[in-house]
């Protein structure tokens, strides 16, 4: 397990996972005015894009929100999550009012996001619905998803120029909703995954992913090789290794290994970093992905 400390965080930086991939492991972690968020190094060599990945350090909300809830959909005040997302977007140099919000349900649906959909979440009624990804080729416009456990997956095409977010909890995970995200954008855009950068972050790690023979079972009908990310404990429980899966199937569709950068970093092992909906239930923050296109290129 992951446990946020110094020792592990520069263990986490040397030691894939994977064993002798030549997958990157570590996002880079920030600490801006006692504000700590986490960047991709191969999205920042590009200049492409402002993105970060939040965790729960540096904002004012109270209580089981502490600090840094930034998802409206909690009983969090809204001036505390707004507050929370105007320090974030700050920090990365985003208007936060111009954030389009998805509105995950654990599926696979997609949205091309454009223009007139700048600020539909917090600032504006929003028509999104049943969203769980979200890609845009337009500079200047955020795009922003919600976590506390499931894989946030960050996606930047620097040829095309084009930049998505996933939400793949186990369900989207299962329904492979990165490899749909990809293909969306090599259909709409002109992608190509062996041309792209994905980011799997801060996420359940396999050792606090417990799981019955259902979900499992999900695993086997969609995925050839879920041997490789499914370990069987008997009596019904699996272990599933969500990077792993989520890995495999984006190089099955082209994506270059070492395109691939994992933070290696569990939800639920780091109270101090991160909400966990397996620690915590409902009552708990959420965690956020943020991407735009830069507009100043």
């Amino acid at each position: 397990m992951f446990l946020y400390n110094e020792a592990s965080i520069k263990l986490n930086l040397l030691i894939s996972w994977l064993g002798g991939s030549i997958i990157n492991t570590g996002f880079r972690i920030n600490n801006k005015n006692d504000l700590i968020y986490l960047t991709i190094p191969s999205f920042e060599n590009t200049g492409l894009v402002k993105h970060c990945f939040t965790t729960r350090v540096g904002g004012v909300s109270e209580g089981v929100y502490s600090t840094l809830n930034t998802s409206p959909y909690k009983a969090d005040p809204v001036d505390n999550v707004k507050n929370n997302l105007e320090i974030v977007c700050s920090a990365i140099d985003i208007n936060y009012k111009d954030l389009v919000f998805s509105d995950q349900v654990h599926d696979d649906k997609i949205r091309i996001v454009q223009y007139s959909d700048k600020g539909k979440g917090i600032e504006k009624l929003s028509d999104i619905k049943n969203i769980d990804a979200l890609i845009t080729n337009i500079p200047g416009i955020p795009l922003i998803t919600f976590y506390a456990d499931c894989v946030p997956l960050l996606f930047l095409d620097p040829i095309k120029k084009v930049a998505a977010l996933a939400h793949a909890g186990w369900k989207g995970t299962a329904l492979k909703i990165g490899t749909k995200t990809l293909e969306k954008m090599k259909e709409v855009y002109g992608s190509q995954p062996s041309q792209c950068l994905v980011g799997i972050g801060p996420s359940i790690e396999k050792s606090c992913f417990e799981a019955g023979s259902e979900v499992a079972e999900r695993f086997k009908k969609s995925y050839n090789n879920s041997d490789l990310f499914c370990e069987s404990l008997g009596n019904g429980k699996y272990l599933i290794d969500l990077w792993k899966a989520n890995m495999l199937s984006l190089t099955q569709i082209g994506v270059k290994e070492e395109n691939i950068t994992i933070s290696g970093m569990c939800t639920k092992c780091n109270s101090k970093l991160f909400y966990s909906h397996r620690r915590q239930g409902e009552q708990r923050g959420s965690l956020s992905a943020i991407i735009e296109l830069r507009a100043d290129l």
